[in-house]
């Protein structure tokens, strides 16, 4: 087993990172909803975010992304 993230799983997450940041998470973004400023006020929703996506994420026999 490995023990590091291969490359494409880490740039699935590194790209889900971006798409957080870049407030692009989800598109298209439901209308009427600043979920940026809902992240701001409640940092633990960023993490909820993530151990959503790493959760789901499903690896290959490779540990490369199937499902990003």
């Amino acid at each position: 087993m490995a023990s590091h993230l291969s490359p494409g799983a880490s740039g699935a997450i590194r790209r889900f990172a971006g798409w957080l940041a870049r407030g692009s998470v989800g598109h298209p973004m439901p209308e009427g909803i600043d979920y940026w400023a809902e992240l701001r006020d409640s940092p633990s929703q960023a993490e909820t975010c993530f151990a959503v996506f790493v959760n789901v994420l499903e690896l290959d026999e490779n540990g490369e992304p199937v499902n990003e």
